[in-house]
């Protein structure tokens, strides 16, 4: 792998990302917010690396409370890969679950300590990460913008890529 495309790959993410946070405000009506929350779960998975990467063969994602979601997510993650990784969606809650995102409809009661450390919790819950949650979906200006509390994600097994921490409220530097 060369510099130059691994710095094109960044750029594109980067430019991705970018393009998604202008998206949400001036074609509302083109996309459903559930739409922008699959496709914000699975770029931001692109900025995970989890500390067993090299021994996985699959990224799984859990949906919990949100089946629009899930779908939508299913779709667009559909013969696509993270670094080679498959992926998989599901709508519950296992020891395998990499990313587990939490709908604000969901029933569930998010507490920190029923998750494994391999596991980047999301939610659009308000004031996710003061409950112990990692990444919250927050709307700031009528757009969708990820906060990361580093306190949280520095007890997890994985790292939170400099290039969505670049796009990100960060809390507890």
């Amino acid at each position: 792998m060369s510099f130059n495309w691994v710095r094109g790959q960044i750029t594109l993410y980067v430019f991705t990302l970018a393009l998604l946070m202008i998206s949400t405000t001036t074609s509302a009506a083109s996309f459903k917010l559930y739409e922008v929350k699959a496709v914000y779960l699975f770029r931001i998975a692109n900025f995970i690396r989890w500390n067993n990467e090299s021994t996985k063969d699959t990224v799984n994602f859990c949906v919990i409370g949100d089946k629009k979601v899930s779908q939508v997510l299913t779709e667009i993650t559909a013969g696509r890969s993270i670094r080679s990784l498959a992926i998989n969606v599901q709508q519950s809650i296992t020891s395998l679950c990499d990313i587990t995102y939490f709908s604000e409809h969901s029933n569930s009661q998010f507490t920190r300590k029923d998750h494994s450390p391999h596991t980047v919790t999301i939610s659009d819950i308000p004031n996710f990460t003061d409950m112990g949650g990692v990444i919250e979906l927050t709307h700031i200006d009528n757009k969708l913008k990820p906060k990361i509390n580093l306190a949280n994600a520095k007890q997890g097994e994985y790292v939170i890529g400099s290039n969505l921490l670049r796009i990100a409220i960060v809390e507890d530097k």
